[in-house]
């Protein structure tokens, strides 16, 4: 499950976009998408609102590729990391959040996404494509 998020530029044509390069991508099958839904930024300086969704996603890509690729895209769309100001506004926002019974802990990779129960922006878009998804370490859902 990729989440997504923009509040800079044309923020629903961005998301369109970052979907669209996923589901090109041919070891990537779009499975569902999410609706929208706008929310305030989480932190940062003052900024625009985001417009956040889920993409659903098969594959038998490694947690590592998927990432490679979410980060391709995002460089696809004009984001450069490290990003100038720590939770700032973004063209695009990609996050790995969740793969069904796999937990991955890496330095710079971790999933579940350790802040995903604590963010309705990105818990709700999850749940609206996978609403009996649960927790891999404990498997409690994320819907309760």
């Amino acid at each position: 499950m990729i989440g997504l998020g923009s509040n800079l530029g044309d923020r629903l044509a961005t998301l369109r976009a970052a979907i669209d390069a996923l589901a090109a991508d041919p070891e990537l099958e779009l499975v569902g998408e999410s609706s929208r839904y706008e929310s305030p930024p989480a932190g940062g300086p003052p900024q625009s609102d985001y417009v956040n969704a889920a993409a659903l996603l098969a594959t038998s890509l490694p947690a590592r590729q998927i990432l490679e690729r979410t980060l391709a895209v995002e460089r696809s769309l004009g984001r450069t990391r490290p990003d100038p100001v720590r939770w700032g506004p973004r063209t695009i926002d990609l996050d790995l959040l969740w793969i069904e019974g796999e937990v991955v802990a890496e330095p710079d990779l971790v999933v579940p996404h350790p802040r995903l129960c604590g963010r309705a922006f990105a818990l709700r878009p999850l749940l609206d494509v996978a609403p009996d998804a649960r927790d891999p370490r404990t498997a409690v859902a994320y819907a309760s």
